[in-house]
């Protein structure tokens, strides 16, 4: 089996993207009585679809478990592919001095995070024989 079809990359990565996105809007989450909308419902649903495929996945590995993998990193790969367009319009825009991570560093982790979950979605789809 590949390294990124196992299911503990799957918890790992989602628990990871979980954690990072509270992170980063945590002013939005603090303030959500006056904005609602600014929270990354988007981004925790598909790290916690990540989260929760992976423990399924890590408890039985079957087919029907891994097709659940494969669609929460398919998932997870759509909304970082459209973050990292978002984060190379920004990167080309003027810079930003009052943020503490560049743009440009910035669109380095998400793109590899979007190649991260390239990896698991096509290495998760590959798989054919059982743990």
């Amino acid at each position: 089996m590949n390294y990124f079809a196992k299911p503990a990359v799957a918890i790992a990565f989602g628990a990871f993207f979980l954690c990072a996105e509270t992170c980063l809007h945590a002013e939005d989450v603090l303030q959500f009585a006056s904005r609602p909308l600014d929270l990354p419902v988007y981004d925790w649903s598909a790290g916690g679809f990540l989260l929760v495929a992976g423990t399924l996945s890590f408890r039985e590995w079957s087919t029907v478990r891994r097709q659940y993998q494969a669609v929460a990193w398919g998932f997870m790969l759509s909304l970082l592919v459209g973050a990292s367009f978002s984060m190379l319009s920004e990167w080309l825009a003027p810079p930003n001095e009052s943020e503490w991570l560049s743009e440009g560093w910035f669109l380095v982790i998400v793109v590899t995070m979007a190649i991260i979950a390239l990896c698991g979605l096509t290495s998760t789809l590959r798989v054919r024989e059982s743990r």
